[in-house]
């Protein structure tokens, strides 16, 4: 567990490594600025900005170098001094050089993690007696990505991919059960939100907490949720049923956003444009769109001193901000963002399941 509590006495620093092999001396000497976009909802992003002239010899460098050949891997460790941890593994998906008359030329390197290799071409495909987390498996292998799932149990007869993109149908099959899609390095996995975690790191704020803006709303809480479906074989509607009390962790807090709107009376959500087949499928989908729903009861934005433990799909504790909003959160999405001028910061958002 890092707090990296001493940020502000320490050098803040970044090291690249392009197919294993960090930068030169002169390379990272023309390097302005390095920025990280992860996200568990997409394709994590980078970028690095350089200088791209050699003054002197009066041409171009970086933008016709093959150290940024698009498919190189990239892996970005960010921290302080020689304490630095990776914050995204990936390969450049694109450039953009600047050419402005009476500006030095500068190139911008753009890359994404390896979940980009997903949505790269649409197909229709079907799949038969297979659960979701072995469509998962499968897919992920033919991408050569390293499939980690939590079996999803329920077997489908059978699965559609309708012109889709693998990211697209995989995702779809994500939210439909209350899963979600995170990758580290060439590990993607396959399961619901680890909310339940052990922490990873406490932010206090006015230590190393700057700003933290948390919402904390009713108007998408329901105490139930129920999915039907018609099993034209049997005749007969199918019910599945999830609710208060399987919200799972509270995260440390007292009472989940389903308990806490029993206060206006009873209220359920009714999801009818999924398609089941049985009944341990519609339960399935239940539970999942309820504990989704559960979870976004408090969502909140922050800013911190550049720390590279702060990483999505995380469990963090956050501090000091009153007894209704300290407790545990789930890393949704992160931005490190580092320059030689301005330093190392991190900004995040994050959910809570319970005040």
């Amino acid at each position: 567990m890092s707090n990296y509590s001493g940020a502000k006495t320490l050098a803040p620093n970044v090291e690249i490594l392009v197919q294993g092999k960090k930068l030169s001396a002169k390379t990272d000497a023309d390097l302005i600025g390095v920025q990280v976009f992860e996200d568990i909802d997409a394709p994590s992003m980078f970028t690095l900005e350089l200088i791209s002239w050699d003054l002197p010899k009066e041409k171009f460098t970086w933008v016709d170098d093959d150290l940024f050949d698009l498919g190189n891997e990239v892996e970005i460790k960010m921290g302080y001094e020689n304490s630095l941890q990776t914050v995204i593994y990936g390969e450049i998906t694109g450039l953009e050089p600047e050419f402005s008359q009476g500006f030095t030329p500068r190139l911008v390197v753009r890359g994404h993690d390896l979940r980009h290799r997903l949505l790269r071409g649409s197909k229709t495909k079907s799949f038969t007696k297979m659960k979701d987390s072995e469509i998962f498996s499968n897919i992920a292998r033919q991408r050569s990505l390293s499939p980690q799932v939590k079996d999803s149990e329920v077997q489908h007869d059978y699965v559609l991919q309708r012109n889709q993109t693998d990211w697209d149908f995989l995702k779809g099959r994500a939210e439909r059960i209350g899963y979600e899609i995170v990758i580290e390095k060439k590990n993607i996995s396959f399961k619901p939100p680890q909310n339940d975690g052990q922490k990873v790191m406490t932010l206090k704020f006015k230590e190393n907490l700057s700003e933290f803006f948390p919402r904390l709303s009713t108007m998408n809480q329901v105490e139930k949720v129920e999915v039907r479906g018609w099993l034209p074989e049997d005749k007969k509607e199918v019910l599945g049923k999830a609710g208060s009390g399987k919200e799972g962790s509270k995260m440390g807090g007292q009472k989940t956003g389903p308990k806490v709107v029993e206060t206006f009376g009873e209220s359920t959500a009714t999801v009818v444009h999924q398609p089941v087949a049985t009944k341990a499928e519609a339960d399935q989908i239940a539970l999942g769109q309820f504990k989704d729903m559960a979870i976004a009861y408090i969502t909140a934005e922050g800013t911190c001193p550049g720390n590279p433990t702060l990483r999505i799909a995380k469990v963090i504790e956050i501090e000091q901000v009153g007894k209704r909003f300290s407790g545990l959160y789930y890393v949704t999405s992160t931005e490190h963002f580092y320059s030689h001028r301005s330093g190392y910061k991190t900004s995040f958002t994050a959910r809570r399941t319970a005040s």
